[in-house]
């Protein structure tokens, strides 16, 4: 008969002991009204506000930076561009985390940024930007927690782009995981954050189960499209607190021009010129609405939507042309 053994199997570990879960800290106080700090608008409607999520999404070259240094820029020069207004206070701090670019192509598409609003960005004191080309998923998580405990006045963090946040972006629990640090760092911080994506080539959603959680938990998803003719359209997907705006369209040659800022617009001063009209007009003294639209498309090579919604009510408001019967004419200067 075998005797059995002496020596005793370990015992189990005890179980955890859990903290009590602190339901309270997460009820909602009916009483207490619960307003927005707003941080950007477009059109003066709500596009991000603190402690919130904005997602810009498009193809490859549709120009999603550029619609992100237009927030920067805005916030940077505390004035319009292409509608987009800034609410933030002005010892707010702009910091922009750049996960694609080498240095080298970051720096020349900040000197773009740099020409549009006309001011230095080198020692600007409130714009901050990081590189994290070189860094793995988790260096960048531990980045951003860094860049967020050593600036403890920024209000918006930019990241471009999301997609660095994660290995894999068809990952449920990774992709959900990553969404959740930024509702984390968003309410913790209360500060907005601004994230780009790309979209899938075959459709318009954004990639993969990182873009499904992201454009589900946002507040604003915008979609920058690339036009035939070469000109960029953003329009709004996507608004939680707010209803459509109008679409934002640019083109190449207003990219490389220093703007307007004041006018709310995206045309460049060259443009609002009776000196450009009179090129227009090519010495006839009139023009019907349609010879006007070729014309413009002509000489400045804008598209006939920007022509007919930005350019032509400019020049009616500044009295530069006017409408004589059945044609236009430049107005006469008196």
């Amino acid at each position: 008969m075998l005797k059995r053994s002496s020596s005793t199997r370990p015992k189990p570990a005890p179980p955890p002991i859990l903290e009590p879960f602190n339901l309270s800290s997460f009820r909602v106080n009916l009483d207490v009204e619960i307003t927005q700090e707003v941080i950007f608008t477009i059109q003066d409607k709500v596009i991000l506000t603190k402690g919130s999520l904005l997602v810009l999404t498009g193809k490859p070259k549709a120009r999603k930076s550029t619609f992100l240094q237009a927030f920067l820029g805005c916030a940077i020069k505390q004035q319009r561009i292409w509608g987009i207004e800034s609410h933030i206070e002005d010892d707010g701090e702009l910091i922009l985390v750049d996960t694609e670019q080498s240095l080298y192509d970051l720096q020349q598409s900040l000197k773009r940024l740099e020409n549009a609003i006309n001011i230095p960005l080198a020692n600007h004191p409130r714009f901050v930007v990081y590189s994290a080309r070189s860094c793995d998923v988790g260096d960048i998580i531990r980045m951003l927690d860094s860049i967020l405990e050593t600036h403890p006045k920024c209000k918006v963090l930019a990241i471009d782009g999301l997609i660095d946040l994660v290995n894999d972006i068809n990952d449920v629990t990774e992709s959900k995981m990553a969404i959740h640090y930024i509702k984390k760092i968003c309410d913790a911080k209360q500060i907005g954050v601004i994230g780009i994506i790309h979209q899938n080539k075959a459709t318009n959603f954004s990639m993969g189960h990182l873009g499904a959680f992201a454009s589900r938990h946002a507040q604003s998803e915008l979609a920058i499209i690339k036009n035939d003719d070469g000109s960029s359209t953003m329009n709004a997907t996507y608004l939680r607190s707010a209803d459509n705006i109008d679409p934002i369209e640019i083109n190449y040659d207003a990219l490389h021009q220093r703007y307007d800022l004041s006018r709310n617009i995206n045309v460049p001063i060259d443009y609002i010129t009776r000196e450009w009209v009179e090129q227009v007009f090519e010495g006839r003294p009139g023009l019907t609405y349609r010879e006007l639209l070729l014309n413009g498309k002509k000489y400045c090579r804008e598209s006939q939507y920007h022509l007919e919604k930005k350019i032509i009510p400019i020049l009616y408001a500044e009295n530069i042309i006017e409408k004589r019967g059945n044609v236009i004419q430049i107005t006469r200067k008196t």
